[in-house]
């Protein structure tokens, strides 16, 4: 018995060991955030990276923005593009000769610092990174053209990278918009595109990848020191130390309550916090993680379901809060890995390269394993409420709104008649059964409009079909500045000067 029992001791230590042994890093995801800047000639991150993580067909280094201080690229006719050039020259030389890829994404300073002529600037760097003077080099600047995003890419073993341009939200000057060729034109069609990604890939490990962070301890997130009360100027420049104790505390306060352009509590950026984290959120993604750069430290905060990772200390290094809920702090020169496993499992580290390499910290964060419970197919399944089964009937009478204002008097001089008779009389409609209806139609996502109501279609055959609503939100075709305003409370007006059936 007793040897038995020995032998199944064995063949159990035997099982989890192998176990453990093949659960080996299916995918390394290297974060270098604000790399901009050389130190005594030299890049002390990014030669560590080279020299102590595995460059194979594995790992993936991401740099996450502000990838040239201060100004990002200058003309190739300027004095110092062949010294800025050179900065991205050895960030991008890391993957040489190596199957490592690099994938580079905007900041602030590459946008040149928010500057009239950021645009141009951003879009030097991505040809400039797109086609390096560096040879057998796998490097990709993302997004294109100065498009904001976003760019799903699928790095394998159901692991999504979806990457946005964060800056190209708060940029106040010159950017790709309405008249553009990208993809997504407005801040509303880049959120719900985000959604679109994350809801169709809920199965998948998902990485938000974007220059500024959604939360942080850091100067951004609203830390401060006694320091900035005394000698505010020290946090444009290090060494300007002018006493101006009233008037500093002046500058703290506002600057912790309303931010500046650069800062989590600015409005705008706010703002940008609140919309995608609503996307990520809304699109029911369980296993989602945020990485960032933009503060000069390395944070791991977990609030919530999410990891929010930010990893800024490729070349500078800023103040960081340690009485706070952050997992992990550390204001130095340094960077992050995520290694995830063939079993799923998602491992954060971070190393430091102050005085020499070494690992400051790990954490164990997730499983992506986990089954995901997908929606039943209601198309194979009867309706029913209680016991009975729901029969509808073949069509309606209804009007095609009923949410246009009534007006009177003044108003209604003013504004007109238009068709509010035509929008407003109930008319007899077939119902659409999409059991049916050409052979059974399948629900294959939402329409790209965001004016009405639209769902995209598939039929028996794979043809596709859009089925949209009459009614339009006009608010939504509004400039992002008019929002919020009487203008918008006047733009369902719009709707009664079309006819409702004008385009059948």
């Amino acid at each position: 018995m007793k040897k038995i029992l020995v032998l199944v001791s064995c063949l159990l230590s035997m099982c989890i060991t192998l176990t453990a042994q093949t659960d080996t890093i299916a995918q390394r995801i290297v974060l270098i955030g604000d790399a901009g800047k050389l130190n005594d000639g030299r890049h002390p991150v990014v030669d560590a990276v080279r020299e102590f993580i595995p460059l194979d067909k594995r790992t993936t280094i991401l740099y996450l923005g502000d990838n040239l201080y201060k100004h990002g690229l200058p003309d190739p006719e300027a004095s110092n593009f062949k010294s800025a050039s050179a900065i991205l020259d050895s960030q991008i030389a890391v993957a040489q000769n190596t199957k490592a890829k690099v994938i580079m994404i905007p900041g602030n300073h590459d946008w040149q610092n928010g500057n009239r002529a950021g645009y141009d600037a951003i879009v030097r760097q991505q040809l400039y990174v797109d086609f390096p003077i560096i040879k057998n080099v796998d490097a990709k600047f993302e997004p294109e053209d100065g498009c904001p995003g976003p760019v799903p890419i699928d790095l394998g073993n159901d692991v999504l990278l979806i990457i946005f341009d964060s800056q190209w939200w708060l940029q106040p000057y010159d950017k790709p918009g309405i008249e553009s060729d990208c993809d997504c034109k407005t801040k509303d069609e880049l959120v719900q595109k985000i959604k679109d990604i994350a809801m169709h890939n809920t199965d998948k490990l998902i990485i938000v990848a974007d220059h500024h962070p959604f939360k942080s301890n850091g100067p951004h997130g609203g830390y401060f020191t006694l320091k900035q009360h005394i000698f505010p100027f020290t946090d444009m420049k290090e060494n300007l130390y002018i006493p101006l104790p009233v008037l500093g505390s002046v500058y703290v306060i506002a600057r912790s309550v309303f931010g500046a352009t650069q800062d989590l509590s600015y409005p705008a950026y706010a703002n940008m916090i609140k919309q995608v984290t609503a996307a990520i959120s809304t699109s029911l993604a369980p296993n989602v993680i945020f990485v960032s750069g933009h503060e000069h430290n390395l944070q791991h905060i977990k609030e919530g379901k999410y990891n929010y990772i930010v990893s800024g200390g490729g070349s500078k290094e800023t103040r960081i809060s340690k009485h706070n809920s952050g997992k992990f702090n550390a204001s130095e020169f340094g960077f992050a890995v995520l290694e995830i496993s063939t079993h799923k499992n998602v491992n954060l580290k971070f190393y430091s390269v102050v005085d020499s390499f070494h690992q400051k910290y790990s954490a164990y964060l997730l499983n992506y394993a986990k089954p995901i419970i997908k929606p039943v197919d209601s198309t194979l399944t009867p309706v029913v409420l209680g016991n009975t089964e729901l029969k509808f009937k073949d069509s309606v009478s209804m009007p095609a709104s009923t949410t246009l204002p009534v007006v009177h008097g003044l108003k209604k001089y003013v504004m007109g008649e238009n068709y509010r008779r035509e929008w407003s009389t109930p008319v007899k409609m077939k119902v659409l059964n999409m059991r049916e209806a050409k052979g059974g139609l399948k629900i294959t996502g939402l329409g790209g409009g965001q004016q009405t109501r639209s769902l995209r279609l598939k039929d028996s055959t794979g043809k596709e079909w859009v089925l949209r609503g009459v009614n339009k939100n006009i608010g939504k075709a509004l400039p992002e500045e008019f929002r919020g305003t009487a203008a918008e409370d006047f733009s369902p007006e719009l709707n009664s000067a079309a006819h409702p059936y004008g385009a059948l």
